[in-house]
């Protein structure tokens, strides 16, 4: 219980459940397609198994950080954010959003 209290603490927005398909690229050699399991103003999980669950445990330390690209074809919209957690278990990456090509509509997608 405490695992989770702590995680809602550091969440600064409300997460929505969402299922929006998405392309991923990180750095210059991974790339990879996904879709968004929940977004926020300033956060989101991506599920993205090519991607995250070939990283070795041993390797995550080192992604983490990290600058990942993701682009919503269906929403003509680009978000950039940094890994702050993998779960190579699960194929699932969290990431805090640094930046969007359009604000007013990542907000509209993220209030529903």
């Amino acid at each position: 219980m405490a695992d989770s209290v702590d995680s809602m603490e550091k969440r600064r927005h409300q997460r929505r459940k969402v299922k929006i398909t998405a392309l991923l690229k990180m750095g210059i050699y991974l790339s990879g397609r996904g879709y968004a399991k929940d977004i926020s103003l300033s956060g989101m999980c991506l599920v993205a198994p090519n991607l995250f669950k070939f990283i070795k445990q041993s390797q995550i330390n080192d992604y983490l950080g990290a600058h990942i690209r993701i682009m919503f074809p269906s929403h003509a919209l680009t978000v950039t954010g940094t890994l702050v957690r993998i779960d190579s278990a699960k194929g699932e990456g969290a990431l805090a959003i640094t930046n969007t090509s359009n604000d007013d509509a990542w907000q509209n997608i993220c209030s529903g």
